[in-house]
């Protein structure tokens, strides 16, 4: 797995170990990025269901000020933090990005019991990337407990990543905002869901 594009295009990428994950196909994640385009630059962003970190470093790559990691695997959280010190350790990059815990927070936590942590703490995400286990229906949980917590900035987007079996709805909606339907792209069996 490499990343896609930016700063760091082509750099090689480690899975955790003893880890079930599926990570989101290069070709899934270039696609995303390329729609999201300029809304990453200087964006802080919120990586849930982490897994590798490959999405939150994609993001790095392509110029986000700060992104957060968020998994419930401690192995998860060890690969994404020495893929992180990987790329931030390459000659001549630092001063792109600056060292990997200035540009990066962990946490282990499940997604839900995170998004609550974040709002206590009065965080604010211009993009925020969910990317569950298919099973579960954690991508509509998670899209409602965004809704009940305001950690999406005004004018942030939300892309979820869910099976094209299982079509979201077009609109969450909780106290602390709406969250609207805007795109779905479907790759082969993937679909990603993007929400303003």
């Amino acid at each position: 797995m490499r990343i896609t594009g930016g700063e760091y295009a082509g750099r090689v990428l480690g899975m955790p170990k003893g880890e079930k994950i599926r990570p989101t196909q290069d070709q899934v994640r270039q696609a995303l990025f390329n729609i999201l385009g300029t809304r990453v630059e200087g964006a802080r962003v919120l990586d849930l269901f982490a897994g590798s970190g490959a999405l939150g470093l994609e993001s790095l790559s392509r110029g986000a000020a700060h992104v957060t990691f968020v998994d419930r695997s401690g192995f998860c959280i060890q690969a994404i933090e020495s893929n992180l010190k990987g790329l931030t350790s390459v000659p001549d990059t630092e001063r792109a990005i600056g060292t990997w815990y200035q540009v990066s927070t962990l946490l282990k936590s499940d997604a839900l019991s995170a998004i609550r942590k974040l709002a206590l703490r009065r965080q604010s995400f211009g993009l925020i990337l969910i990317d569950p286990p298919y099973e579960g229906d954690l991508a509509r949980k998670t899209l409602s407990a965004l809704c009940r917590c305001a950690i999406v900035s005004p004018t942030g987007w939300v892309v979820a990543e869910h099976a094209k079996r299982d079509p979201l709805p077009p609109e969450f909606e909780g106290p602390a905002g709406k969250l609207v339907l805007q795109r779905v792209e479907t790759y082969g069996d993937t679909a990603l869901a993007f929400y303003n």
